[in-house]
């Protein structure tokens, strides 16, 4: 961590902003896959109750 504070200033916040947007990425595809399990599942068992 010390060395990670010793680089330049414009370095560690690029490094913080790629490791966010790498975050939310992953938060959009893993939101998008809930949503499109969700809706499988509901046209599955919106079937069998008929």
């Amino acid at each position: 961590m010390e060395k990670f504070l010793q680089r330049d200033l414009g370095s560690s916040l690029l490094s913080i902003s790629v490791l966010l947007g790498w975050l939310g990425l992953i938060f959009v595809f893993l939101r998008l896959l809930a949503i499109s399990i969700k809706r499988i599942l509901e046209a599955v068992f919106k079937n069998t109750n008929k």
